[in-house]
């Protein structure tokens, strides 16, 4: 406890000085932030050189390294943008984001069935709370709890909750979702982090089988609630173009093994179309392929 509480000034330290520093030094250091994880932590570095290898077969070890840097160096600036995004004054977001194809969400909503919003670890995804100020509609967010840390996982939802979002925990959450499905709400739901071998489903990602979680698809084609996909497109600094997507269609006809298989590779290949434009904006560095026995 006393580590995480040293952890959090630490943070709350650092968020202070950076947002007194104009805002080229503050990209500064998200980048040096970034390149210094990119040397310091290796097993890192190799497990997103060897991902980036793995989805596009073409790249050799000087562009899958390349990329892998840019990719950590995009997760600096990540992580100071969202320290910073607390202090951004309301009025000044129509400047700094846009969004693009609103309609699709505005549809969605107006069938009273609730909003599955599919969203990724694309792009800084810890400030997908400022889409809420966008679509003028809360937005509720599972989230994996820190284990063994659990004052930096409070202060981490609390800065979540200043872009705008309602975190609740990723576990055994079932009823909760469905109620807030109920009550016409979007419920936001990571749909790339692997899955236990035991819960999830064997799809291909990038033509090569991955374990994925049931959870989208099951609930999707259980309640007939739209699965939409919504990014954030970086466009600079602290500056993003929110991009809604056409509902993702849960087949709901057949064997519900097969259907769950089918649905879920429907996410994977949206998530892969996204990568092919821009892999940098992804977090590589989760072993997202099953380890080989």
């Amino acid at each position: 406890m006393l580590v995480d509480l040293f952890l959090i000034f630490v943070i709350k330290s650092f968020q202070q000085l950076l947002r007194h520093l104009p805002e080229r030094f503050q990209r500064g250091v998200g980048l040096a932030m970034g390149r210094g994880a990119y040397f310091f932590l290796a097993k890192r570095r190799h497990v997103a050189i060897s991902n980036l290898k793995k989805a596009f077969r073409h790249l050799n070890e000087k562009h899958a390294s390349r990329l892998a840097k840019r990719c950590f160096e995009n997760l600096g600036i990540n992580f100071v943008e969202s320290l910073i995004l607390p202090f951004i004054p309301k009025q000044e977001l129509v400047r700094r984001f846009a969004i693009k194809d609103r309609f699709y969400v505005d549809e969605v909503l107006a069938l009273n069935k609730g909003m599955m919003a599919l969203v990724f670890h694309y792009a800084n995804w810890e400030i997908m709370g400022v889409a809420s100020h966008f679509l003028e509609r809360d937005i509720i967010v599972l989230a994996r709890p820190l284990k063994r840390h659990q004052r930096i996982n409070e202060y981490l939802n609390k800065l979540r909750g200043e872009t705008g979002l309602t975190v609740i925990p990723n576990a055994n959450t079932g009823k909760d979702v469905m109620r807030y499905l109920k009550e016409n709400k979007i419920v936001a739901i990571l749909g790339d982090q692997r899955e236990k071998r035991s819960r999830g489903v064997f799809v291909e990602f990038f033509g090569e089988k991955a374990p994925t979680s049931k959870g989208i698809a099951m609930i999707g084609m259980k309640t007939r609630t739209p699965v939409v996909p919504f990014y954030f497109r970086r466009d600079g600094f602290l500056r993003y173009t929110i991009v809604c997507s056409p509902a993702i269609e849960m087949e709901r006809k057949g064997n519900i093994e097969d259907l769950i298989y089918k649905n879920t590779r429907k996410i994977n290949a949206f998530l892969e179309n996204l990568l092919r434009e821009r892999p940098e904006d992804w977090f590589w560095l989760h072993r997202r392929w099953a380890r080989k026995k």
